[in-house]
C-alpha cells in the first residue's frame, strides 16, 4: 500500500529553510521520495512512500529536520 503526506510549516523565511534542507532532500532513500518547496509564508513538505511503515519513518525524520532548520534560520 502506497502512502503520501503533505505538511505546511508556517515560517518567516521559507526560502532560507528550504535552502537549508535542499542537500538532505536531494539524498533520497529508496522507499520514500521527499520534496521541499518554499511558498508564500510556508515550507511544504511532501513525502511519498512505498508503504505506511516507510511513510511514518520518513515523516518522523523530516518533521525533526524541518524543526531544526527553522530554529537554525532564526539564530
Amino acid at each position: 500500500m502506497r502512502g503520501s503526506a503533505e505538511i505546511a510549516f508556517e515560517v518567516e523565511d521559507p526560502e532560507a529553510v528550504a535552502a537549508a534542507l535542499a542537500p538532505e532532500a536531494e539524498d533520497q532513500i529508496q522507499r520514500s521520495h521527499v520534496r521541499i518547496e518554499a511558498v508564500e509564508g510556508a515550507v511544504l513538505l511532501k513525502v511519498e512512500s512505498e508503504d505506511l511503515v516507510s511513510l511514518r519513518a520518513a515523516l518522523n525524520t523530516w518533521i525533526r529536520l524541518v524543526d531544526i532548520a527553522i530554529k537554525m534560520v532564526k539564530v
